[in-house]
């Protein structure tokens, strides 16, 4: 795997400045009575042109026009609570009828195409390809300017992450907004992603957004869109806020195709429908599903890590684990301790450290689940007494984004062979799912050599839930009714309950809801990370971390819309109660299998730990392996395999 500490960046790659970096951090220290921590300090880099040269080593489907001002000079959670809106009662019912009304008076309808993806398509051509994306922003440009562009609202999607199919106005103040499915799919509407421009001041403008698909939806139960104002952010107040009014999600007129429904006919989508005021003329304002989390932020974020934290007492690595279709780099990041000492008895206690496995973002919707992400790598490489606790007890494996091409490409679920890549652990291909295959080889490897981790959890978001909760795996709520073949089981046929032991640790963080926690093995969740991981792999805590889009109904943060301030700090939280796991699969020091064999005999061994911190090399601090990946040959055809898997750990 290729190192990826080092980030040569092009200083020719420049981007139009905006705002003065003194303006967007002028509030930073001002916190809210409950406090902002230092984590939560707005997302931003070294340098716009750091940032533009790594946004302009993603490659996308198709063509972007732009870098979003927020992805640009970054965000942070605003010093302030927001609360869960509270919808009048009969809202809804108004909305219906305003709809029912239009199909009885479509004369009165303005019924005008302002955006449509398609058109732009089609006018662009072969030129419609990443390899003609622009990385430039000039909102500040444009807000200067302050002219007039027509009698209506202007649109754009053309960016990492962005989805917005097409809009129409329908009446002076009312669009219509049809969201693109996932990549080489006709379903999965859900995640949006989208500007907005050339709006007055203190206008109700209501948007429909008309082909969603779920039943139901947390917009009717409290949750607010998020918006992000580039003026506001130019003064001094680079917040995503929550927004929004007359808030409801129902069902509609329109009847999905079969073509679209696997064969079902009369099935309707669902409209969700809010109601904004604009706080500024000509404004430029950026709407989403929920706080936007690109691929370029992660890998702007690992860059900028990887500077900052202390290399004398922390070993970090960012490695390269494989490509994605599209050919992004998918990292793998290691983080651990050095050992205490060098003699022996440090030696065998950095070999004795257990494993923790954790991955994020395999729904690339799920944007949640990345802030969660980050708040826990951050925590991990900070100089925090506890995080060296931390690491001096364990040693992580982190894939913080499984899924970058739909991250890239504004999908909510599936990568790009139109897949749910949470449903292809079973028998993952190397070609067509290649960040599972390649993960899942990881975790194989891990267990060939003894080195089974001793948790795994998988970062996800919930749309239909509040609070932060886990799943996990127990053989006594299996849909097998003699479930024996799990590692749960111990050798006297009795349940390792060691699985409940993080849920109830995790209790005491103020997202988190223990009652909302289960262990049910269902049998369509076999082939799910979580699942596979238990069963396959031998990890009796195998966990899926959910994490609300919406907010809480119970505890300190009862009633309040979430944020990335308690997303990041559930991130927190999480590494916080590791530290009081304890286990009967942790060895001894002394036993065989964490000795490390000082006359270099094992083939596991590393002369490179008998050195001192600062003369470790990534040269002499590798280890080449072939995978034990033949064990899971039903990922794909011999044929398929390029290779076998190589993986180059440093720590293993």
């Amino acid at each position: 795997m290729e190192d990826f500490n080092e980030f040569n960046w092009n200083p020719s790659l420049t981007v139009t400045q905006l705002a003065p970096r003194d303006l967007m951090v002028e509030e930073a220290d001002q916190t809210s009575s409950e406090g902002t921590p230092d984590e939560d300090m707005p997302d931003t880099y070294d340098s716009p042109d750091i940032y533009t040269e790594i946004a302009a080593k993603t490659i996308s489907v198709g063509r972007f026009n732009k870098l979003t001002y927020p992805d640009l000079y970054g965000s942070r959670a605003p010093p302030f609570n927001e609360t869960q809106y509270d919808r009048k009662f009969g809202v809804q019912r108004n909305k219906i009828f305003e709809d029912i009304d239009r199909m009885i008076n479509p004369d009165t309808l303005i019924d005008k195409v302002v955006y449509d993806l398609e058109t732009v398509v089609r006018l662009a051509g072969h030129a419609y390809s990443n390899q003609y994306s622009n990385f430039t922003n000039l909102d500040d440009v444009r807000i200067s300017r302050r002219e007039e562009y027509g009698d209506h609202l202007h649109f754009n999607a053309q960016f990492e992450c962005g989805n917005l199919r097409k809009a129409v106005q329908v009446r002076p103040y009312e669009y219509d907004l049809i969201l693109s499915p996932d990549i080489n799919t006709n379903h999965h509407h859900q995640w949006f992603y989208f500007e907005v421009s050339n709006m007055e001041a203190d206008k109700k403008y209501r948007f429909n957004i008309v082909n969603c698909e779920k039943l139901n939806s947390q917009f009717n139960f409290g949750m607010k869109p998020v918006m992000y104002s580039v003026i506001e952010a130019m003064q001094g107040r680079p917040y995503w806020l929550r927004t929004g009014t007359e808030i409801c999600y129902y069902k509609n007129h329109f009847s999905r195709s079969s073509h679209a429904t696997g064969g079902l006919r009369g099935k309707s989508y669902f409209t969700t429908t809010f109601t904004i005021k604009f706080k500024h003329d000509k404004d430029i304002c950026y709407l989403a599903y929920h706080y936007p989390y690109t691929y370029s932020m992660m890998q702007a974020h690992l860059y900028k890590v990887g500077k900052t934290y202390d290399s004398n007492s922390i070993y970090y690595r960012n490695q390269v684990l494989c490509q994605t279709i599209a050919g992004n780099d998918v990292p793998l990041l290691t983080i651990t301790a050095y050992p205490q000492s060098y003699d022996t008895e440090g030696i065998e206690q950095f070999r004795s450290r257990p494993y923790i496995f954790l991955s994020a973002r395999v729904h690339p919707g799920e944007s949640n689940a990345s802030w969660v992400m980050k708040g826990t790598i951050q925590f991990l490489l900070s100089d925090k007494p506890n995080a060296q606790t931390l690491r001096e007890l364990y040693i992580f494996k982190i894939v913080p984004m499984l899924n970058p091409d739909g991250v890239i490409n504004g999908s909510h679920r599936c990568s790009l062979v139109a897949e749910d890549l949470n449903r292809r652990w079973l028998s993952p291909c190397p070609k067509l799912h290649p960040t599972i295959f390649h993960t899942k080889g990881l975790l194989q490897y891990m267990k060939l050599i003894d080195k089974t981790p001793l948790i795994y959890c998988d970062y996800h978001g919930h749309s239909r839930r509040k609070n932060v909760f886990l799943y996990g795996c127990s053989p006594s709520m299996s849909w097998q009714p003699e479930d024996l073949n799990n590692p749960a089981m111990t050798n006297n046929k009795v349940e390792d309950s060691g699985y409940k032991t993080l849920p109830r640790l995790l209790a005491n963080a103020p997202s988190f809801c223990l009652n909302n926690c289960s262990f049910m093995v269902e049998k369509s969740k076999e082939s799910t990370a979580r699942v596979v991981v238990w069963r396959d792999i031998g990890v009796v805590r195998s966990y899926t971390m959910e994490s609300t889009y919406c907010g809480c109904d119970q505890g300190p943060y009862r009633g309040l819309q979430i944020n990335t301030h308690h997303l990041e700090e559930m991130g927190r939280k999480f590494c916080e109660a590791l530290i009081r796991v304890k286990s009967r699969h942790i060895r001894p020091a002394g036993s065989s299998h964490s000795l490390l064999n000082l006359q270099g005999n094992d083939d596991h061994s590393h002369p490179a730990m008998l050195v001192k911190p600062d003369q470790v090399t990534s040269q002499n601090f590798q280890l080449l392996s072939e995978s034990s990946s033949s064990s899971s040959s039903d990922g794909g055809s011999d044929e398929e395999e390029e290779e076998d898997i190589t993986i180059e750990d440093d720590v293993l």
